[in-house]
């Protein structure tokens, strides 16, 4: 593989529609209104060569770019007034010298994290010859997850001259050959599931493409032997496993349970009823950043995701105002959005200085103080704890700890880190799905 005819994909259709403004100049009346003439002057007074620079009729939003080599910009206006403005000569000067600096001293990884998504694959076969051979695989890799390919973009027998370069096994999950595999996709869909390629080792990033595609929202598992996959993707936590679909076996639809399923019971048992009782308390100065990851929008989610787990499980009134009250304020001691095992003491402190905690009895706030304060630990260390409160019922106090931590963990597809096996109930496991809806548009389903 050799020289820029080295593939023909696809990807490079956006060169293919590029149209040179040098051609455009018979077109006087529309160009006089943007002061072409002007703009050519300007670009040629700056040292540049107006054949690099062309029309793109196909995005209305920047209409003109540069293109040269390894380096495409996108320009806003054609005018010297908006060149001048938008100081495109600077930034084409930075841009061609950071790429001609990175290549001098072979940081190839970050020329392919700068350059433009819709050349990136050219800049690759333009410095595939200059590219360590031991660096070939991940580089490739590395691009094709960046900008959005797939295994048809490409002729047969690229991807296997690819894989040539690749150095050992991939390092996958799993102790077997086997490996369990999903993807999740909005219905209807063109592509059947069993000619698809892209898949991923966790479930909850199949659920997160699949809400967030919009629809009728399918996840589906499938297994392939560990040799047979072409890459191993884990740029950005999505885990993506690239596959060759023949090579797939076992395709079957993942059952999850989906806010359409639960809203006749949560509407039979009054769910969001308690939900507006209890949301109402909140309030923004209680949190040091309202908007951020552990503000109010995570609370709200934190706390209907108690009431459904706690509606499913049949949790009797009592405990249930113990777990809607530590939703309210389990993270509101928080300085920072980092970890911090010592929020759970201080969101507590200021909860009962700020005379929120209304609960009838003092076993029950004891209970409630065991849940806030040990939320942001582990589960072994908060066991150890357990000891230090006067607690009236181990047993009680536990599960309505484990039911909380999973309510709040559910919400970790936020960040995109939710590991279902850490969840300790089994109404949890099946929330995967309802957890997803909630942060994709809670707003609209409540």
């Amino acid at each position: 593989m050799t020289g820029r005819d080295r593939i023909g994909s696809p990807s490079f259709t956006a060169v293919n529609a590029l149209i040179p403004v040098v051609e455009l100049q018979n077109l006087r009346q529309y160009f006089n209104k943007l002061k072409y003439q002007e703009a050519a002057e300007y670009i040629v007074a700056s040292g540049l060569e107006l054949a690099h620079f062309y029309f793109k009729r196909d995005d209305p939003f920047a209409c003109f770019c540069y293109y040269r080599d390894l380096v495409w910009i996108d320009i806003p206006v054609f005018t010297r007034e908006g060149l001048e403005s938008f100081q495109i000569m600077q930034l084409i000067e930075f841009e061609e010298q950071r790429v001609k600096d990175c290549i001098s001293r072979g940081d190839f990884r970050t020329v392919f994290y700068i350059a433009d998504k819709r050349i990136a694959l050219l800049v690759f076969e333009e410095l595939f010859d200059s590219i360590p051979d031991e660096d070939k695989y991940d580089h490739f890799w590395f691009i094709y997850s960046r900008c959005g390919l797939g295994l048809d973009d490409f002729p047969p027998g690229y991807i296997e001259e690819i894989q040539r370069f690749r150095t050992g096994p991939l390092e996958m999950p799993g102790d077997h050959s086997g490996l369990e595999i999903y993807r999740g996709q909005s219905e209807p869909r063109s592509t059947p599931i069993h000619r698809e390629y892209s898949w991923t080792v966790d479930l909850n990033t199949a659920i997160r493409f699949a809400v967030e595609q919009g629809g009728e929202t399918r996840v589906y598992k499938a297994l392939i032997d560990k040799q047979d996959a072409a890459a191993y993707i884990k740029r950005k936590n999505e885990k993506e496993i690239v596959v060759y679909p023949g090579r797939l076996r076992d395709i079957e639809p993942v059952k999850l349970l989906s806010i359409a399923d639960l809203k006749p019971e949560m509407e039979r048992r009054g769910v969001i009823e308690r939900y507006h009782y209890y949301a109402q308390r909140l309030k923004k100065e209680y949190f040091y950043r309202p908007e951020g990851t552990h503000g109010i929008m995570h609370t709200r989610r934190v706390l209907m995701l108690n009431l459904v787990l706690s509606t499913r499980l049949n949790i009797s009134p009592r405990r249930l105002n113990i777990l809607c009250t530590a939703a309210l304020y389990h993270d509101i001691g928080r300085i920072n959005d980092n970890v911090d095992p010592g929020h759970g003491v201080e969101s507590f402190r200021r909860a009962r200085e700020m005379g929120l905690i209304n609960l009838l009895g003092s076993s029950d706030q004891e209970i409630l103080r065991y849940i806030i304060e040990n939320h942001c630990i582990n589960d072994q260390k908060a066991r150890e704890h357990l000891p230090q409160y006067a607690l009236p019922d181990l047993q009680e106090s536990q599960e309505l700890f484990d039911i909380f931590k999973d309510a709040d963990g559910l919400d970790r597809v936020r960040i995109n880190d939710l590991d279902q096996r850490q969840l300790r109930t089994d109404e949890g496991k099946n929330l995967l799905l309802v957890a997803r809806q909630l942060f994709h548009d809670f707003n609209s389903i409540f």
